[in-house]
């Protein structure tokens, strides 16, 4: 019997998948079901052998003698052979059918080069893909934020991923200017940990830089008794050591990622038409993406920027939820 056939009989079997293969996270939106997988973007690896030993959340526990990696970086796959395993391992994980053949619906950041796109639809047809369709992610944040995106009057989105922010004017179903950085959450950790070590002489992990932002940063006047205790190692003889870290400190080290996000607002706006500046100036920014629960980021943005700013309810979301939306209609 043909694969075709089966499908035609089976159709759980082929049911549409929107793939939200981000930096930080894999999220997979089932037609008809919902967000059924939300996993790390992460693989285990064998050091000795090069093999692959576990994915997603599996690979985020203690394994002695293995090494954690991430295949995707700045939102595009950088590990082409540990990308294809992970996105073909989280398939099959939310499907459970060998015969599983579903047609894919794919975010992919507003930058992207004819190059990374080449990989991620070869990593797709290696995840037994019968058909694959890529998104730019605004426009895919845009209508999981509940933009209608047929709707004449023009919104800015404004998606803040781990590893890339995308900026984009919508209206009428399109991207009508378009500003991507290679920045995110993942950037601002990198900044923590270098500016904590500076200040404090302490050597912190990516995780505690990332603990650091979520509990203490704030994106504009950061509270002068917020502090944080944080554990950590000399930078010479890495020996424990300890230090209390201010919100001063935190705001200090990201500040420049968060300065870099309104001046792309700034910029799109700016090559924005008469017309469509003041559709904005009437509906304002949607903001989403993990980056944009950083405390007071809208706050930041309303006072730079002199726009109205909501950030959608569930922002890690929006993007695998517009996908989802977008291969229901499609």
């Amino acid at each position: 019997m043909s694969v075709r056939r089966l499908e035609s009989m089976l159709p759980f079997l082929s049911r549409d998948l929107a793939v939200d293969l981000g930096t930080a996270s894999t999220r997979i939106h089932v037609s008809g079901r919902g967000i059924l997988l939300n996993e790390p973007s992460l693989v285990a690896v064998d050091p000795d052998t090069g093999q692959i030993v576990a994915y997603g959340a599996e690979a985020r526990k203690p394994m002695p003698g293995m090494v954690t990696m991430r295949p995707v970086r700045n939102g595009v796959i950088v590990e082409p052979d540990a990308a294809r395993q992970m996105l073909r391992y989280f398939v099959h994980k939310v499907h459970g059918h060998p015969f599983a053949r579903p047609r894919m619906t794919i975010a992919v950041p507003g930058g992207i080069t004819s190059i990374e796109r080449k990989v991620a639809l070869e990593a797709a047809y290696e995840a037994q893909a019968r058909q694959i369709i890529f998104m730019e992610q605004p426009l895919a944040a845009a209508l999981g934020a509940g933009l209608a995106l047929a709707d004449p009057i023009a919104a800015i989105v404004v998606d803040v991923g781990r590893g890339t922010t995308d900026v984009a004017a919508v209206s009428m179903g399109r991207a009508v200017a378009v500003r991507s950085m290679r920045t995110g959450g993942e950037a601002m950790d990198r900044a923590i940990t270098l500016e904590v070590r500076r200040a404090y002489g302490v050597v912190i992990d990516h995780r505690t830089a990332e603990s650091l932002k979520e509990e203490i940063g704030v994106a504009c006047e950061p509270p002068a008794d917020s502090r944080m205790e944080v554990s950590g190692a000399h930078p010479r003889h890495g020996a424990p050591l300890c230090a209390t870290v201010s919100a001063e400190c935190v705001h200090e080290a990201i500040d420049p990622a968060v300065r870099a996000i309104v001046e792309a607002v700034r910029e799109v706006l700016e090559s924005c038409s008469p017309e469509i500046a003041a559709d904005v100036a009437r509906r304002g920014l949607l903001l989403t993406g993990g980056g944009a629960r950083l405390t007071r980021l809208p706050r930041r943005l309303r006072r730079d920027l002199g726009i109205p700013v909501r950030r959608v309810a569930t922002p890690e979301y929006t993007v695998a939820l517009g996908l989802g939306m977008w291969a229901a209609r499609n």
